[in-house]
C-alpha cells in the first residue's frame, strides 16, 4: 500500500498495491518447472563435459536424446515398449480388481480387519526384491511371474487405501440412509462406494506408478523383450546412451500414466468438488 499527498487539497491518497502479473500468476508453475528442467539439463551436461563423471558411466543429455529418438525410429527401443506396457497393464488391472474388492470386504466387516491385520501388516512390509525368488520358484521366469510381481506391487496401495476409505465412511450417512428405508445393496452402491472412491484414488495412482517400478525388477529375472531387459543389455554392453534412453522411455511412460490417472480421478470425483466448492 502506497500513501501519497495531494498538494491541491492537502489530503493523503492511498493507492492500493499492484497485484501480481496475471500471466505469471497463471503460468508460474510451468515457468518455474521449465527453468528447473533447463537448469537440471545444464548441470547434467556440465558434470559430464568438464570430466567430473566419465561418459562411460553418464552420457550427455543430447547423446541420450539422440539414442532415444534413434531407438524409436529403428525399432530397437520401440519394440521393447509394448511388451512392458502389456505386462504392467495386466498386473495393474488384476491388482485394481482384487485390491478394491478385498479392500471393500475387509473395510466393511470389522471382524475381518481385526483377523487379517497382523498378516497384512507382515506382507505389505516385505521387500519386493526379497520375494522375486519366490515368484520365480512358483511361476518360473515366464510372463506369469512378471505379471505376478507387478500385481504384488500394485495390490497393496490399492487394498490399504480401499480398507481405510470404506471403514472411514461417516456413520451419519449410513444412518440417514437406513432411516429413509434404504436396503443394504442400495447403501453399499449409492452411499459407501461414492463416499469411498475419493479416498481410494491416491492408492490407485500410487499403484500405477509402482507398476513400472516393479516391472523393471520383474524383467531382470529373465525374458526376451521389455524395457528392463533393454536397459540391462545396454548396461552389459557399455552402451551408455542406449541405457539412459531406456530409462528416459520408462520415465516418460510413468509421466503419461500419471497424467491419465489424474484425468480419470478428476472426472470420477467431480461430484465431490461440486459439493465442496463455494
Amino acid at each position: 500500500m502506497v500513501t501519497t499527498l495531494d498538494d491541491s487539497r492537502g489530503e493523503e491518497i492511498i493507492t492500493p498495491p499492484k497485484g501480481p502479473n496475471p500471466f505469471l500468476a497463471k503460468y508460474d508453475r510451468y515457468i518455474y518447472g521449465a527453468v528447473g528442467l533447463v537448469g537440471f539439463l545444464v548441470l547434467w551436461w556440465a558434470i559430464v563435459d568438464f570430466g567430473y563423471v566419465s561418459d562411460l558411466y553418464l552420457s550427455k543429455p543430447l547423446d541420450v536424446f539422440t539414442a532415444f529418438v534413434d531407438g524409436l525410429v529403428d525399432g530397437t527401443l520401440a519394440t521393447e515398449i509394448w511388451p512392458s506396457v502389456q505386462r504392467a497393464l495386466i498386473g495393474f488391472v488384476l491388482a485394481l480388481v482384487s485390491g478394491i474388492a478385498l479392500g471393500i470386504l475387509v473395510g466393511s466387516v470389522k471382524i475381518f480387519q481385526k483377523l487379517t491385520e497382523p498378516v497384512l501388516l507382515f506382507f505389505r512390509n516385505l521387500s519386493l526384491l526379497a520375494l522375486l525368488p519366490v515368484f520365480v520358484v512358483f511361476l518360473g521366469i515366464g510372463e506369469e511371474s512378471k505379471v505376478a510381481i507387478v500385481w504384488w506391487a500394485c495390490f497393496w496401495p490399492i487394498f490399504i487405501t480401499a480398507v481405510g476409505a470404506v471403514s472411514s465412511v461417516e456413520r451419519i450417512l449410513l444412518n440417514a440412509a437406513r432411516t429413509l428405508g434404504a436396503g443394504r445393496l442400495y447403501i453399499f452402491t449409492r452411499v459407501v462406494l461414492p463416499a469411498a472412491i475419493p479416498g481410494i484414488f491416491p492408492g490407485i495412482r500410487l499403484a500405477a506408478s509402482n507398476a513400472f517400478t516393479a516391472l523393471v525388477a520383474a524383467e531382470l529375472v529373465g525374458g526376451a523383450q521389455g524395457i528392463g531387459i533393454y536397459i540391462n543389455n545396454a548396461a552389459l554392453r557399455y552402451q551408455t546412451p542406449q541405457m539412459y534412453a531406456g530409462i528416459l522411455a520408462l520415465g516418460l511412460i510413468g509421466i503419461l500414466v500419471n497424467a491419465v490417472m489424474t484425468g480419470i480421478e478428476w472426472r470420477v470425483t467431480g461430484w465431490q468438488r461440486g459439493l465442496t466448492s463455494k
